[in-house]
Formats: structure tokens, C-alpha cells, sequence
């Protein structure tokens, strides 16, 4: 949220100086003014591409510890480190379109309104073009430094192109600035009102599409690149139909709220089993975007005159606007279900209907009818759909099951316990089983668990005698569920042995310094967005920093595609002399210390008599009535997995683990003495 809000005002703040200084200015000109921000922000996307090459880890760090002592929140540090790195270049971002429109009219000679919407639709699909192929081609295949090269270049040749266009312009007779009565004329203030408005709906409405395409087709890199380009396409389709198209504002209101109310009944077709693709599920999604640009267009031509400045100040309310829908859809509209929040924005298009008539009082009313079905949405604890339960909140959607099958941000996440057996789903249980076996006869004091969930590995750790947890959890939603199943999540919240932590674990690690003896991390799966960062080599380093010297660390290191299996045992090989697997290399354990197992040893830890050695009992019974003879040592692997390798690291500036196809290209197998030697 922190970042798109400050991206976006800058893009508003930049245009609105764009137009305040195209209405005064008359050196240099447009396009080579134009072509001096394109040649900028070339030069600050280098700084950036430097800055992210060093290793700034201790900075960051000191700057959290500072502002936690002064009692600032470490989202105000996040908001300024937003602020400091974003906000130039998207300064110079949003001056481009009014340039670019200047240059258009005043130096290129264009003079019909109707090209406008047309300029902006190329400048939109320009956007789409470049959200998915970084997405989908540059992250994937380069990582974000390469990625930020590319982009450098592109700055580059932007640059040379407005140059030459600004030269050619110099021998075409320039067109002066419209007179000062045409631009009071173009003045436009309900026009400014109402795309400020509609910025703030159309970014509202983005959020919930996103979070309704995630629900449906997993949080995954793909899944927010597609919704992204997808809103951006249709909404430019639509600006560039307002350019032959002359439609009234209520009439267009009216439409895109009739389309907004259809998004929650067509959610549920689709998860209910509606056989579509992502594609054709983000275009249906994304049909009102179609009326938004038609709305977007309309105002821009009945508004702007001056062209650059115009726009200029059009696009600042529209996006400051925007701003203001991102921070009410987040910090408002996420604790709300989707039904509640769709209602609330088609109201607030009524809103804008009736301020376009104009009806001032009646649409002020309205748009508070809509701020209170809102409010009231954010009070249900619940929603109940085919019986699945879901809580909704700012940190994501947990949904529970009949079968008590939990899933988080629509993917699987683990079974709750059935009050039959303290294990829950096997593969979180044995996660906390390995790693304490891993240990062998040293004791368990003090535990870790990154990503803390529905508390089944804490519980099984805090069953070791004299051992206490603290557990990680960044998803806050997690804890209605905890309240709600104290029995299926075993009492997790509440186990005077489990202490929670309700931040995220790299900032906690980092700012903490208690060691620990184990610590399990477990993303909840490799190719969802932002599994890198909890297996990247700069996490391992920190990790490794805060276990002692025996410290055992356990990942979930599988999940049925080799090439990320690969990546995981290559990045745990660069800190952790020993490793060994579990279960078809779902579970990977990983020290310092020897970690070699012999039946008897774990024999010989089932005969305890702490909960533990209880859970290991039970397990094993299970595994040999189901047809395994060894029962649970039939799951440990030793290193056979773990002694094979990827010729690639995870890293921040590379996360491949989210693009599984894509590593499966690049990634070739090594064995561990092939790997380069690494300084001390």
C-alpha cells in the first residue's frame, strides 16, 4: 500500500508541476523538456541500480533500531524509504503525459480534442506492455538490477528520440499557448472534482479485482501482473473510444456501477467451478474499466484546452484521488467482504451520477450512504459461502473448510486438527519433528517458527520438554481464525509456552537478537509472491546469525518442481555445512553440526516421555498400517537430495522461486563440490 501510494503521488504531484509550469514557461520546449526528463530519470534509475548492489542490510537496520527508540512505527520509516527512493523518479514519470501533450499541440501541430484520449490510451497500453513484461520476462529471466538496465535504456532512447523530435519541430511554425480567455474557458472544476473522484473509485475497484483474481488463481507473480495489465488495457481501450464517443457522465456512472455490483456473484461462479483461464476471468473482472476510461476521456477533452496544462492538472486530482482509493480500499475496504465493498463503490458512482447533474447535496449524501456500508461491511466477523468460512482483513483471506481444510489468499495452507490427534496435516507436524530429531541428544530450549500459520508446528515443538517458541505470523487475519477454532488449532494462541509475534519475521530477526537452538521457516508455498524472501541468500545469512552454534534451521525446501528444490539446496549449501532431507525432499534440515540419523536414535527418541515423543509414536503407528514398514524412518533421506544443487543462488535481487517454468530452464543440477568457493 505504502508503495503504490507514494508512486502514484508522485505521478500526480508531477503532472500537476508539468502543467503549472507549461502554463508560464516558453524555454526550453515541450519535447525537450521531455527528452531532459527522460535523460533524468535515466540517471536516477542508475542510482537506484547502484544503490540496490550494495549491501545496505546494517543501514536499514540501524534506521529501524533509531526510529523504534524515538517511538516512531516502522511503517513511518517504511512510508519515508518509500518516499526518498520513489518519489523523484515518479516525479519526473508524471510530467511526461503533460509534456507529451504540450509538445503535441504546440510543437507538432495537433489541435483536435479528439487526439487527447488517443495519446493516453498509448501512453496506458505503454504502461500494460511494461508491467507485464517485467513481470513475466525481465524479473524472471534477469532480476530487478538487469531489469532496472533494461529500463535505464529505454530512459536512454526516449531521450534521443524527444531530442531529434524537438529539433525537427524547431523548423515547423509553433503553435502559441491558447490565450488566456480559452484557458479560463477550460478551467473545468466540477470536471477536476469529478476525475478526482474517479480516481478514487477506479484504484478501489483495482484493489478489490486484484484481491478477487487472487482468491481465485492463487497469490502468485502471474496473478497480479495479468489483473494489472489487464485494468490497464480495458481502461485505456475505453479513453481511447471516449476519443468518437460523446456519452453523459450519468449515463456511463450508471453503467460501470451495474458492473461493479455483477464482480462478487461472478467471484463466486468462477471459484465454484467455472472452467476459465486467468485471462479471460481478468477480462471479465476488468469490464468496467471499459466505462472508467470512457469516463476518464470524456473529462479530459471537455476539460483541457491548454493541453499540457490542462492535463496536467486533470491527472493530478485524478491520481491524488487514486491515492486516497488505494489507502480507504486497504486500510478500510480489505476488512470488508467483497459483496460489502463492491455495493459501497457502486454507490459512490451514484455519488458521482448525481454530482455530474449536478445535485451536490444528494450526491454528498450518497457518497456517505456508501462510507457507511462500507464501515458496516469492516463489523461482519465472517462471511459463510457453501458452507466454507472466510475472514476477511488488510493482511489477506483465510478461509476454512467443512473438511477444516485452511487455505490463505486462496492456496492450500494445512488442515486444522479434528480433536482425534495432535498432528494435524503431517507435513507441518513433521517439519517441527525433523528438526528437533535433527538435534539428537542436545536439548531444546528455545524455538523459532517463521511463519507461525495455524500454530500446528509451534504446538508440536512446545511439546518438547523445557522448550519454549516464539512464532512469527505477518498475516494478522490468521488470529480471528485462532479465535474462532481454539481446538483445531490446538490452543496454539494461547499456549503459555508459544510466544506469538505479529510482524514480519525479517524485521523481526533483524532488530531481535535472541539465538536460538531451532528455528523452522516455512513460506507458504515456493511459487507464491514473496517466497524468495524467506529462503534468499541475504535471509539464510540473518537466520544463521540468530541460531547458536549447534542450531538446527528446518525449511520447506519441495514442492514438486526440481529446479526450485535445486535452488533451495544451493542457497542452504552456501551457509550450513550438513543437510539432510525428508519426505521426497519436501523437508529440508540443515546445520552446522553432523546430522546423520540411525533407526536407533530414533527409536530411541520415541521412547521419551514428553508430548513429543508421544506425536512420534503415533505417527509412526500410522505411517506402518498405511503400508510403510519402516514407518517413520522410512521418510528420512539422509543427503541424497541435499548433495545435488542448482548452478544459481536465490537472491533478493533474483527471485526465480516464484517462476518455477522459468527455472526450470536456467537452472541445471551441480553437485555440491562443484560449487564455487564463496569468501569467508
Amino acid at each position: 500500500m505504502i508503495v503504490v501510494v507514494v508512486f502514484l503521488a508522485g505521478l500526480g504531484l508531477g503532472a500537476g508541476a508539468a502543467g503549472r509550469w507549461l502554463s508560464r514557461a516558453t524555454r526550453p520546449s515541450p519535447l525537450a523538456a521531455l527528452a531532459l526528463v527522460e535523460a533524468l530519470l535515466a540517471l536516477l534509475n542508475l542510482g537506484v541500480t547502484l544503490a540496490l548492489g550494495l549491501d545496505l542490510g546494517a543501514s536499514i537496520q540501524g534506521a529501524w533500531r533509531l526510529a523504534l527508540s524515538v517511538g516512531l512505527p516502522l511503517r513511518a520509516v517504511y512510508a519515508l524509504g518509500a518516499t526518498l527512493l520513489l518519489l523523484p523518479p515518479t516525479l519526473l514519470m508524471g510530467a511526461t503525459v503533460p509534456l507529451a501533450a504540450a509538445g503535441c499541440q504546440r510543437q507538432l501541430g495537433a489541435s483536435r480534442d479528439a487526439l487527447l484520449p488517443i495519446l493516453l490510451f498509448v501512453n496506458t497500453v505503454g504502461a500494460a506492455l511494461g508491467a507485464g513484461s517485467a513481470t513475466a520476462l525481465l524479473l524472471p529471466w534477469m532480476g530487478q538490477r538487469a531489469a532496472l538496465g533494461v529500463a535505464i535504456g529505454a530512459n536512454l532512447l526516449a531521450a534521443a528520440i524527444f531530442t531529434a523530435l524537438a529539433r525537427e519541430a524547431l523548423d515547423r511554425p509553433q503553435t502559441p499557448a491558447p490565450a488566456p480567455q480559452a484557458r479560463a474557458a477550460g478551467s473545468g472544476g466540477l470536471e477536476i472534482f469529478l476525475g478526482a473522484a474517479l480516481g478514487l473509485l477506479s484504484l478501489s475497484y483495482e484493489m478489490g479485482l486484484i484481491r478477487a483474481l487472487t482468491l481465485c488463481f492463487e497469490p502468485l507473480p502471474q496473478t497480479f501482473a495479468t489483473a494489472l495489465a489487464t485494468y490497464l488495457v480495458l481502461w485505456s481501450v475505453g479513453v481511447a473510444l471516449s476519443s468518437r464517443l460523446r456519452l453523459p457522465v450519468p449515463a456511463l456512472s450508471g453503467l460501470t456501477a451495474t458492473l461493479v455490483l455483477a464482480m462478487p456473484p461472478l467471484f463466486h461462479l468462477i471459484r465454484d467451478g467455472g472452467d476459465l483461464s486467468l485471462l479471460q476471468a481478468s477480462l471479465l473482472f476488468c469490464l468496467p474499466c471499459l466505462p472508467f476510461g470512457l469516463l476518464y476521456g470524456g473529462l479530459c477533452r471537455t476539460v483541457s484546452v491548454d493541453w499540457g496544462r490542462d492535463l496536467g492538472r486533470f491527472t493530478a486530482a485524478n491520481t491524488l484521488g487514486s491515492c486516497a482509493g488505494v489507502l480507504l480500499a486497504t486500510l478500510v475496504g480489505f476488512e470488508a467482504p467483497l459483496s460489502w465493498g463492491a455495493s459501497a463503490l457502486a454507490l459512490g458512482l451514484v455519488a458521482v451520477t448525481l454530482a455530474a447533474v449536478p445535485w451536490p447535496r444528494l450526491a454528498g449524501l450518497c457518497a456517505g450512504v456508501a462510507l457507511f456500508v462500507l464501515a458496516q461491511g469492516t463489523t461482519i466477523p465472517f462471511t459463510v459461502h457453501n458452507g466454507e468460512r472466510a475472514w476477511w482483513g488488510r493482511d489477506g483471506v483465510v478461509e476454512l473448510n467443512e473438511e477444516g481444510q485452511v487455505y490463505i489468499d486462496g492456496l492450500w495452507h494445512t488442515r486444522l486438527s479434528d480433536g482425534d490427534d495432535h498432528i494435524g496435516e503431517p507435513y507441518a507436524w513433521l517439519m517441527a519433528a525433523a528438526a528437533v530429531i535433527g538435534r539428537g541428544d542436545r536439548p531444546l530450549r528455545k524455538a523459532l517458527v517463521v511463519g507461525g500459520g495455524v500454530g500446528i508446528s509451534g504446538h508440536t515443538l512446545a511439546g518438547v520438554d523445557g522448550a519454549t517458541v516464539d512464532s512469527y505470523e505477518i498475516n494478522q487475519t490468521l488470529r480471528r481464525l485462532h479465535e474462532a477454532e481454539p481446538a483445531g488449532t490446538l490452543g496454539s494462541l494461547t499456549h503459555p509456552a508459544i510466544r506469538w509475534i505479529w510482524t514480519d519475521a525479517r524485521v523481526g530477526l533483524a532488530l531481535d537478537e535472541t539465538r536460538y537452538d531451532l528455528i523452522l521457516s516455512a513460506p507458504l508455498h515456493l511459487r507464491a509472491a514473496g517466497s524468495s524472501l524467506l529462503l534468499s541468500d541475504e535471509y539464510l545469512r540473518l537466520v544463521k546469525s540468530r541460531l547458536e552454534p549447534d542450531g538446527v534451521l528446518v525449511v520447506y525446501a519441495n514442492e514438486g518442481n526440481p529446479a526450485q528444490a535445486l535452488l533451495v539446496q544451493r542457497t542452504l549449501a552456501e551457509h550450513f555445512l550438513h543437510r539432510v532431507t525428508w519426505n521426497e525432499g519436501m523437508i529440508t534440515v540443515a546445520s552446522d553440526q553432523p546430522l546423520d540419523l540411525s533407526a536407533e536414535a530414533l527409536d530411541a527418541r520415541m521412547a521419551g516421555d514428553d508430548r513429543f515423543a508421544a506425536e512420534l509414536r503415533t505417527f509412526d503407528r500410522w505411517l506402518r498400517e498405511a503400508g510403510e514398514p519402516g514407518g517413520l524412518y522410512d521418510l528420512y533421506e539422509g543427503t541424497r537430495r541435499a548433495d545435488i544443487v542448482a548452478d544459481h543462488l536465490i537472491t533478493d535481487d533474483h527471485p526465480l522461486l516464484e517462476y518455477p517454468e522459468v527455472a526450470l530452464q536456467i537452472v541445471h543440477p551441480i553437485a555440491v563440490s562443484q560449487m564455487p568457493l564463496r569468501e569467508p
